[in-house]
């Protein structure tokens, strides 16, 4: 090739590179421009949420429900009167739809705050009151223009399960919602909604013994059981019981503490030599749907296994205590909670927690046995029936309204999460005081002990 043509091919390849950096620059500047300009039309979100929300008025910290609900102790019998004869009932959207809530009607009843429409049309946002993102279907891509919001439309974000759960299975940081959420409702005492796997009925109560008491609507709790009454009830339990331990279970290894219970459940009967009958998918009995067909067989066993699916998980108490155990007329053998959460929550004297038997299985089934064959320490654990306050019991105790009483929905322990919600919308709570939860992350997994989390 001669020189002429060597440097006519250097001159276009310099010629090429210099073109190519210059429309790549320009490319570049285009592409930062359109963000810009992209940003200035849609905003930040997160910031745009704080904004809103500091207009209207200063937020309020997530962690301390007890002080931002506490200024509604004076006004809060009057605004629910008040709703009580309104024809229009709040109205709450599920942005997301649930089958754990298909074909929901909430109680109209006065621990139900009167009632709420729920509604799962998302046509309706405008004319909601509050709309919640269930844990598991919310999704950061699909979620309504907080600009959008009504100045007294809340968003509640739901959730039932444990931080471990949430944290390891469903992979959801959090921390993409800063400053999104006004509310959250879970189990924890923490939580603005409370959405305790207690029945809704046991609320006043449950407020009492966790140091909520500005919120009960019984500002005195009385007996309701007196010990005659009590000596009835417990005779009358005691003509079914014949089994000696049961546990309902499905999650068999999904998570860490699912396998770890199976086994220890697995050591009971073999090294303990005790009898557990096991139902559902991780066993080989059957229990019908409803719930009413499940508290009846439920209620033949002296004890439940209350193993939780995870362990070390702050006040993570879940509807296997509350309703398979309490609700049921059984007495729960507690595994995952610490025994101090528990005893902070449950009734005093009401469970057996593995802990007292350094999780030695032998000794633990020694115990059972012993209880097995002497009724009066047994009727030790059913005493708290005669502490203040209300607690309904399978058969035995009921709601006097109807609608308060304990549905057939297996998923029935989400009811009480909702009613307190709508009794705060009726509350007019969503319309005095305004507050955003600015970092839902350090909210949800900071409290807990780093056993739970991993």
């Amino acid at each position: 090739m001669s020189k002429s043509k060597v440097r006519l091919w250097q001159a276009t390849l310099i010629l090429f590179m210099v073109l190519f950096l210059f429309y790549f620059s320009l490319y570049t500047k285009l592409m930062v421009k359109n963000r810009q300009s992209l940003d200035k039309k849609n905003g930040n979100w997160r910031a745009n949420i704080m904004k809103l929300m500091e207009t209207i008025s200063p937020p309020t910290p997530l962690t301390s429900p007890s002080t931002t609900t506490a200024v509604y102790d004076e006004t809060t019998k009057t605004a629910a009167n008040k709703d009580q004869s309104s024809p229009r009932k709040p109205k709450i959207l599920l942005w997301r739809s649930t089958p754990h809530v298909q074909g929901w009607t909430l109680p109209s009843s006065e621990m139900c705050g009167f009632g709420c429409e729920i509604t799962r049309n998302r046509s309706e946002i405008e004319s909601s009151d509050a709309v919640i993102f269930y844990m598991i279907t919310a999704d950061f891509n699909d979620l309504p223009d907080p600009r959008k919001r009504q100045w007294d439309q809340v968003f509640v974000w739901w959730c039932h399960e444990s931080p471990a759960t949430v944290n390891n299975f469903w992979h959801q940081s959090l921390r993409e919602y800063n400053g999104y959420f006004n509310w959250t409702m879970h189990y924890r005492k923490d939580s603005n909604i409370t959405a305790a796997f207690i029945p809704h009925t046991a609320r006043d109560w449950y407020f009492d013994r966790v140091g909520r008491k500005t919120e009960k609507l019984i500002k005195k709790l009385k007996r309701t059981t007196s010990k005659t009454k009590f000596e009835e009830m417990f005779e009358e339990l005691m003509k079914v019981k014949r089994n000696s331990a049961a546990w309902v279970v499905s999650d068999c290894n999904f998570v860490k503490g699912a396998t770890t219970r199976r086994r220890f459940v697995s050591s009971m009967k073999h090294l303990g030599n005790y009898s557990v009958d096991i139902f559902g998918s991780c066993g080989n009995k059957h229990l019908a749907k409803k719930s009413s067909a499940m508290y009846d067989v439920l209620r033949t066993y002296k004890f439940y296994l209350a193993f939780e699916n995870t362990q070390f998980c702050r006040e993570y108490l879940t509807e296997k205590f509350w309703y398979n155990s309490l609700y049921a007329g059984v007495v729960p053998i507690v595994w995952g909670p610490s025994k101090a959460t528990v005893q902070d929550l449950a009734p005093p004297n009401s469970f057996i927690h593995v802990e007292d038997f350094n999780y030695n299985v032998t000794k633990l089934t020694n115990f059972l046995k012993y209880l097995e064959g002497n009724d009066e320490a047994y009727k030790n654990y059913f005493k708290w029936w005669m502490m203040p306050g209300f607690y309904p019991i399978y058969k035995l105790r009921e709601a006097e309204d109807l609608e308060d009483r304990v549905g057939e929905s297996i998923f029935q322990f989400e009811v009480n999460g909702f009613c307190h919600l709508c009794k705060m919308l009726h509350e007019k709570r969503h319309k005095t005081t305004h507050w955003a939860v600015s970092d839902p992350h350090q909210a949800f997994y900071g409290p807990e002990d780093l056993r739970c989390l991993y």
